[in-house]
């Protein structure tokens, strides 16, 4: 086993899974430019801003885990290109991350930023 190309194929994913405990461990209080989820639907108002870091934070987690997975299959299917497949995926799982997120606000908030009031189904 030759561990530099091991530690570089899963080094993306658990990079990612650090910044995602961080980032859960200690969300961005108030809207900033610098720290936390930036978006033009996150930084509407407090209550876009807190559900979107929250969300966040597990998209991160998620993303990290499973670049970290594919980083080590690509480890066992190829050495050499271990690391370009867990950085191509790493890409790619962001941009969807993303697109989940601003989903998630787009259904959960109306366009002003007000909470949409989901109706529960009567039994």
């Amino acid at each position: 086993m030759e561990w530099a190309l091991f530690l570089g194929s899963i080094a993306p994913g658990m990079l990612f899974m650090v910044f995602a405990w961080y980032f859960n461990t200690y969300p961005p209080k108030s809207i900033n430019f610098i720290y936390g989820y930036r978006t033009r639907k996150s930084m509407r108002n407090q209550e876009t801003w807190d559900f979107a870091n929250g969300i966040g934070a597990k998209m991160m987690f998620y993303v990290g885990l499973s670049t970290l997975i594919v980083g080590t299959a690509g480890y066992v299917i190829s050495a050499k290109w271990a690391m370009g497949i867990s950085i191509f995926f790493l890409v790619i799982a962001v941009f969807v991350g993303i697109f989940w997120c601003e989903r998630q606000l787009e259904v959960n908030f109306d366009k002003n930023g007000n909470p949409v009031n989901h109706v529960e189904p009567s039994n």
